[in-house]
């Protein structure tokens, strides 16, 4: 019994859950979820927790094919730790409850919800599975693991959805499209046995490599008029630290273990956005 509850908690991947729990996060603190009444404050947090849950462990469900050739990587259902049919049903389970308790907030707030739940099962579930069609797997991980995030606290605990806020999850929208590169690129070996098509597929690995280190550079664009509309002193701050980024990622952007350097970017630049906004 005890193992197999291991097994399941294992199956939700916690330690990859960081940088969107992080998004989740950034959006709480924008629209000041901290000032609401504690009963919402836990259900909002516990809607994240399960949807998180069942996006990482739905993931694992269908990632069989690529997964038994990446050693590194643990995958329940390719060690036979745990079968398909029970991995899949606990997911669901997982996401149907967290959907459940989005009604809690209101009908568009369970719509956004399913909506977000519908492209996280689609992008590693077939038919649809955007994962494994170019363009597609981008479009789809930027949506579900990364602005939609974001907008998820913003309706909760801010109502409605301003011009800033479009612009920032934008820039969220962003980030997760090269995160999604960014995996594609260390998988790409993996994936590339397991026949599977992506947008690293279509270009190749060092186009998409180019194409990421473009998209990396580019990335302080996105966030250019947010600090100029919120104040021209956090702008100029802003100026100052995406200059030095520069410095240091032009330099070492060799190995994707560099990108380090542009994480570390990310998390100021937002850390200096949400100190801006306050």
């Amino acid at each position: 019994m005890a193992k197999s509850l291991k097994a399941y908690f294992r199956l939700l991947r916690i330690r990859d859950w960081r940088a969107y729990f992080l998004m989740a996060l950034f959006g709480f603190l924008i629209s000041k979820g901290f000032l609401f009444p504690l009963r919402e404050i836990i259900i909002f947090w516990i809607i994240v927790v399960l949807l998180l849950a069942f996006g990482f462990s739905v993931n694992d469900c269908f990632d069989t094919k690529e997964d038994k050739y990446h050693t590194e990587k643990e995958n329940l259902l390719v060690s036979k730790k745990i079968s398909f049919k029970k991995a899949l049903a606990f997911s669901i389970f997982l996401g149907i409850l967290g959907l459940s308790l989005s009604t809690i907030f209101g009908f568009k707030i369970f719509i956004f919800a399913l909506l977000s739940t519908l492209i996280g099962f689609f992008y590693s579930a077939p038919p649809l599975r955007f994962k494994s069609k170019p363009f597609l797997d981008l479009i789809s991980h930027g949506l579900f693991a990364g602005a939609l995030i974001f907008f998820f606290p913003l309706l909760i605990f801010n109502k409605n959805l301003n011009f800033l806020h479009y612009l920032i999850g934008f820039s969220i929208f962003y980030l997760s499209v090269m995160a999604e590169l960014r995996n594609h690129l260390e998988d790409y070996e993996f994936d590339k046995k397991a026949s599977l098509k992506t947008t690293i597929s279509l270009f190749k690995y060092e186009i998409s490599r180019v194409l990421l280190d473009c998209l990396a550079f580019l990335f302080p664009l996105t966030l250019f008029p947010v600090f100029f509309l919120i104040s021209l002193k956090y702008f100029f701050l802003f100026l100052i630290f995406t200059l030095i980024f520069f410095l240091l990622f032009g330099g070492k952007y060799k190995t994707l273990k560099n990108y380090k350097i542009m994480d570390i970017y990310v998390v100021f630049s937002f850390g200096l956005l949400l100190a801006g906004m306050w």
